[in-house]
């Protein structure tokens, strides 16, 4: 794959409930995990099939077959997805200060301990 395109909202739910699943994830596990994150959102057997085959074109899964079902396996990973979501937002908002920007992503919830620790132990590292 040459280089990793942002995903629309319904992929990237679908990839971040295979990300959060034991692999080989099949499309029932999928649409019963789908409808445990998203019980808002009216999760479709056939719709899921659909978003699976063109994640799969895009270079995003792979398959095999396991008995009756269909396996999935992630290709690109969620750190290296959200390294790309990372830099659209960059790109979008790149005049913006370091310090605004994080403020605006965690103003809404607090952060944990162990947050707090992670973003000082990254910034330390940097």
């Amino acid at each position: 794959m040459d280089k990793i395109k942002k995903l629309p909202d319904s992929e990237f739910e679908i990839m971040k409930a295979v990300w959060h699943s034991d692999e080989p994830v099949t499309s029932p596990d999928l649409t019963d995990k789908l409808k445990t994150l998203r019980p808002d959102k009216d999760w479709k057997q056939q719709t899921i099939m659909t978003m699976l085959v063109r994640l799969e074109k895009k270079g995003f899964l792979r398959s095999e077959k396991i008995s009756k079902e269909r396996g999935y396996y992630a290709v690109i990973s969620e750190s290296e997805y959200m390294a790309v979501e990372a830099a659209s937002l960059r790109q979008r908002f790149g005049s913006a200060k370091v310090t605004g920007f994080v403020k605006a992503l965690c103003d809404d919830k607090e952060l944990s301990d162990e947050d707090i620790a992670d973003l000082r132990d990254w910034l330390d590292n940097m």
